[in-house]
């Protein structure tokens, strides 16, 4: 059975790619980075945005996942006020 990929986020580089990928994982949904044709460079992989593919089957479940994950610097800066 063929698994069919689909891509359920862009993330701005490939760390953060990976990283979401491992929370996926985490989480029991398959998933795997996919590079940006041009990053062919270590240099280029940290400039370049990265998909984060999943199974068709899975792809929503894994962008609610995603979704609750809040970039470091959008959290306020002070949450007891």
């Amino acid at each position: 059975m063929d698994i069919k990929w689909a891509a359920a986020a862009s993330a701005p580089n490939e760390f953060a790619a990976t990283l979401w990928r491992d929370i996926l994982i985490d989480a029991g949904i398959p998933a795997f980075v996919r590079e940006s044709e041009a990053a062919t460079f270590l240099v280029a992989s940290a400039i370049l945005p990265a998909s984060v593919m999943v199974p068709e089957d899975r792809l929503e479940e894994a962008k609610r996942l995603l979704e609750e994950i809040e970039p470091a610097d959008e959290q306020p800066e002070n949450p007891d006020e």
